[in-house]
């Protein structure tokens, strides 16, 4: 079994609409992507026989946790508030692992703490993908 090291924070680069996002919160993991409705689903009959139900474009979801009061937070707030359409990148530098959300939106801020005595929450922001290809495989 090898040793992979190319799936770090270090060697991940995301971009969104053009801007690099560097300013990662304390959460792990900080970027996260999953389907918004499954590829396919099989409906089964009573009777044994069963049917395939294939979707085209599932679209994605993706959440970034940001340090608050950063700049890339400030960014990703004015891409909310705006209603900006949202173009997203994921490159893994010395991995054939990536992926490209186009069509997306901001559709959430999460929720935050604050003021509190030993921690304060991460700028959590949700951006949902019409269109979203990925590539995966490992290290190169």
């Amino acid at each position: 079994m090898a040793l992979t090291k190319a799936f770090t924070i270090e060697n991940t680069v995301v971009t969104v609409n053009g801007r690099s996002i560097a300013d990662w919160g304390m959460a792990d993991p900080a970027y996260s992507d999953e389907p918004i409705d499954n590829k396919r689903n099989l409906l089964r009959g009573l009777g044994g026989n069963a049917v395939v139900l294939e979707r085209s474009n599932p679209g994605r979801r993706a959440t970034l946790n940001l340090r608050p009061g950063s700049a890339d937070s400030a960014f990703l707030h004015g891409l909310f508030q705006s209603g900006a359409t949202v173009t997203l990148t994921r490159t893994q530098i010395g991995a054939t692992d990536g992926a490209i959300g186009t069509e997306g939106i901001l559709t959430q801020e999460q929720g935050l703490t604050r003021v509190g005595h030993t921690q304060i929450s991460d700028d959590v922001f949700v951006i949902e993908f019409n269109t979203w290809k990925s590539l995966r495989g490992g290290e190169i």
